[in-house]
């Protein structure tokens, strides 16, 4: 039997081929950070010590202090274990190796604020149902030729789009993404990660890469990694990428949709074989991710920009639905063209996401639905956001925070600890943005009252 990635550089490692390894935490943002450490070190199994102040990072490292970690208590450590059967080596880094790391207290217990440690949590408890959820998370982002100096002066409207293509599905005027693309899937080929797609999408500059569809932890593992890395080929390139739902109002959005099943004994059961149609599990899952998705609409939507993609005529969902190969809904459900292939579109996250926390709210609102045998309202048939009565998603990072803050099924499948802080980390967010609101004079305020006050 062939070995595997892991198997090989864990091997490369305790031979001395590879002398350094990447150690990569997920944080709260959906980041991945860390420190090189000696390989010896690490394949020997040596813990890490982490501040539990990585957690309380923004995503520009401003820090806001909790109970976890703050003056108080002196900032302290916690430790990063090495998830061996995560190794991998770095054909584009010399004597490299890369390992995700799992964060525990000191006496081994999970670290709660830790995202990995979230997805696990809830992974274990579907694991008592007896199936087996696969997902496959696709990404969109736009792709710039880097100049610092405008990046730095925050003249990021002045930046350069890759290529010429403006037009999803181009193979003309698309030459300079489509050798990018290539060197991407050639590249996660070799670490073990499968792009199964890669393609212009809406906007210069725009592309969507999907990855294979893999177990919950894995494929959140997957995505994070894919991510990461595709910012470091294009920053080889003199490239620079961005993941943010909406960098520009008149362009395109960036989402992070997932497509997700379920398996027994190798069978696709959301196939139903009688009406080739989503099988009664099937709609349970769904039932039970649309019950659950107003409590997670901040896990999908974490920022204050992640709203401004908040679009159903962008074909981002804005309420409660779901339908059949209905690109309007929250959920769309694609009965075809094969039993295998029969799965559940999330439609509503951002390229913004954290993959392990919202991996985490769609398994969570799976197992609720399956466990209580719920039924989904009925199918939402053209426009979604038109005809039925369904419930709104909250349209702004405060009320989605304090839905989530409030929520006992987040709270139940989540935990205590998890929900306050990232609910709290959110809140932080928020005050950022107004304290920074606060202190300017809009361009909307300068062209309306200048001459007319």
């Amino acid at each position: 039997m062939e070995a595997s990635f892991a198997d090989r550089a864990v091997e490369a490692m305790g031979a001395g081929r590879v002398d350094l390894v990447q150690m990569e935490v997920p944080d709260l943002n959906g980041a991945l950070r860390g420190k090189f450490v000696a390989a010896g070190k690490v394949v020997g199994g040596s813990k890490s010590a982490i501040c539990t102040v990585l957690y309380q990072f923004t995503p520009v490292d401003d820090v806001w202090a909790s109970e976890h970690s703050s003056y108080e208590n002196g900032f302290p450590d916690v430790l990063g274990v090495p998830d061996l059967s995560t190794a991998i080596e770095l054909p584009w880094r010399q004597g490299m190796a890369a390992v995700i790391y799992d964060v525990h207290y000191p006496d081994g217990a999970p670290f709660p604020l830790a995202p990995r440690n979230v997805l696990k949590r809830v992974a274990e408890r579907f694991a008592q149902t007896g199936y087996t959820p696969m997902f496959g998370v696709e990404f969109e982002a736009f792709v710039f030729h880097a100049d610092r100096e405008a990046l730095a002066a925050g003249r990021h409207h002045d930046l350069v789009s890759l290529g010429r293509m403006h037009n999803a599905y181009r193979l003309t005027e698309s030459e300079e993404a489509r050798e990018l693309g290539a060197e991407f899937i050639r590249r996660m080929r070799g670490i073990g990660i499968t792009v199964e797609v890669f393609h212009t999408e809406l906007g210069l500059g725009a592309i969507e890469f999907a990855l294979a569809p893999a177990d919950a932890l894995a494929a959140a593992d997957n995505a994070i990694r894919a991510k990461t890395y595709f910012r470091e080929l294009c920053a080889e390139r003199g490239l620079a990428a961005t993941f943010m739902a909406k960098w520009r109002a008149e362009d395109s959005g960036c989402g992070a949709h997932v497509h997700q099943s379920v398996w027994k004994d190798g069978h696709n059961v959301f196939h139903d074989a009688e009406t080739g149609k989503l099988s009664g599990l099937g709609h349970q899952y769904m039932a039970g991710m649309l019950a659950s998705l107003q409590d997670c609409g901040v896990i999908f939507r974490p920022t204050v920009n992640s709203f401004r993609r908040f679009n159903v005529l962008a074909w981002c969902p804005e309420n409660v639905s779901w339908g059949y190969d209905n690109r309007s809904a929250a959920l769309r459900v694609i009965a075809y063209p094969e039993p295998k292939a029969y799965r559940i579109e999330h439609r509503v996250p951002g390229a913004d996401v954290n993959p392990y926390l919202s991996l985490a709210a769609m398994l969570a609102g799976g197992h609720h639905g399956i466990a209580n045998g719920l039924v989904p309202p009925e199918a939402a048939q053209g426009n979604a956001l038109k005809g039925a009565d369904r419930p709104r998603l909250a349209d702004n990072l405060g009320a989605a925070t304090e839905l989530f803050a409030a929520s006992a099924f987040c709270r139940d499948y989540f935990g205590d600890a998890f929900v306050d802080h990232y609910a709290a980390s959110r809140r932080a967010e928020l005050q950022y943005w107004n304290e920074w609101l606060a202190s300017q004079v809009t361009t909307f305020e300068l062209s309306r009252y200048f001459e007319t006050s």
